[in-house]
């Protein structure tokens, strides 16, 4: 990692409480060997091995590293620039070298804030240049400093409907063939499509949660993505466009939808995860245009989007067993990086999950949907050395505020702050 640090020496942590998303229960005086960034061994019962750094979190409160499971850390929170529906003025612009280093420059300031947040893994799944492969790989090597990322480069999307500055916009089977392998191949950790509608770019008052990729298109991409053991995802708003994914053979949907029945129990029988990305629609609908740059249209569309997501999001919460996530869409207008704690408080406080269920979905239910449970979402043998500290003080199960301010990050065994 890039820090003064050292992180190849193994080291002993000892003298914590492990607040555990899996088990949903706290661990007291804790110990933990970290060697290699990874976790060797964890539990109450471990000495301290001979030529080890001996560390002691003098009893405070320890979570994993928060998952980020939507974002876009090309988007700063700003409002949308008024070019951006004109493609071809788009295009021009992504061409330019300066473009390139800006938007490389911009999503490393991301990827550090949502880091020193407590945000420790985030997934990005749509960004104006695919710099973002490169400080992926840079961050992952250490050369720089940032939330771990996973990413999707761009989105797979129907022409015209989304434009270019996220996605690659395809027409047929064949382009979406093209267009994921070309993803696949310059190093997708997972794929991302538009299966409906968005509230950005909306041009009609029912263009949001519209049914846009057809479940063949759906099914050609999920098999090649699968083939290479990739996850694939859809931004879905829209009960057709959530069908359509679901029988496509989609492993989550972003955003959703007022989820009847039938779509809850396929996603419970599948295991298909949702994201609801609640702050993203709330910092549409509680904002002026003038805050967010939407036009009267798109805020139309959001208000019923968020409507539904807010119904689909009870639902599934009541029929029990759906593997909800959490991703607040940053990037987006006055959606900021470094904030998932905005996302997990309202699924306690607007939607009366316990503070240990809102945790597990930025923990190991974000894990479970990216498919990294074996290196993410909880401390056990074999995983990062990814957490967060909290004083003895503040406990963030009996106050979930405290996520925003945690006292200690932790990546990789490594302090960052």
């Amino acid at each position: 990692m890039a820090t003064g640090e050292a992180s190849s020496k193994k080291k002993y942590f000892y003298n914590f409480n492990y607040i555990d998303p899996v088990a949903e229960t706290i661990h007291s005086n804790i110990k933990m060997i970290i060697s290699d960034q990874i976790i060797q061994n964890i539990g109450s019962n471990i000495e301290k091995p001979e030529n080890s750094i001996k560390i002691d979190l003098k009893n405070q409160w320890i979570l994993p590293g928060l998952i980020n499971n939507h974002c876009h850390l090309s988007g700063s929170g700003k409002p949308l620039p008024k070019f951006i529906n004109n493609d071809r003025l788009v295009k021009f612009i992504q061409k330019r070298k300066i473009f390139k280093r800006i938007m490389y420059n911009d999503m490393k300031k991301s990827a550090m804030t949502a880091l020193m947040s407590g945000t420790t893994t985030v997934r990005s799944l749509g960004e104006a240049d695919l710099s973002v492969f490169d400080l992926r790989d840079k961050i992952n090597s250490g050369e720089e400093l940032g939330a771990r990322i996973f990413t999707a480069g761009k989105a797979i999307a129907l022409k015209a409907d989304h434009g270019e500055v996220i996605s690659i916009e395809i027409t047929n089977i064949e382009e979406a063939k093209r267009a994921v392998n070309f993803l696949i191949n310059r190093g997708a950790d997972c794929i991302k499509i538009m299966a409906t509608g968005a509230v950005t770019g909306a041009k009609t008052l029912d263009s949001a949660g519209k049914a846009e990729l057809s479940p063949e298109i759906i099914n050609v991409i999920c098999d090649i993505a699968h083939k290479h053991k990739l996850k694939v995802t859809a931004h879905s708003e829209g009960n057709e466009g959530a069908l359509n994914s679901i029988s496509g053979g989609i492993d989550s949907l972003e955003h959703g939808s007022n989820y009847d029945d039938d779509i809850l129990k396929q996603m419970k029988e599948k295991q298909i995860g949702t994201i609801p990305t609640l702050a993203a629609g709330h910092a549409y609908s509680n904002h002026s245009r003038k805050e967010t740059g939407l036009t009267e249209i798109e805020v139309l569309n959001d208000h019923r989007v968020v409507k539904n997501i807010d119904i689909g999001l009870r639902n599934a919460i009541k029929f029990g067993g759906i593997l909800i996530g959490a991703g607040d869409d940053a990037g987006i207008p006055l959606v900021y990086h470094g904030k998932i704690a905005q996302e997990i408080t309202m699924l306690h406080n607007e939607y009366g999950l316990s503070t240990i269920k809102c945790i597990q979905c930025a923990t190991i239910n974000n894990a479970k949907i990216m498919g990294r449970e074996d290196k993410l979402g909880s401390l056990d043998n074999g995983k990062f050395a990814d957490f967060i500290v909290f004083a003895p003080d503040r406990n963030p199960l009996e106050n979930v505020d405290l996520l925003f301010h945690p006292d200690s990050v932790y990546k990789e065994g490594v302090k960052i702050r």
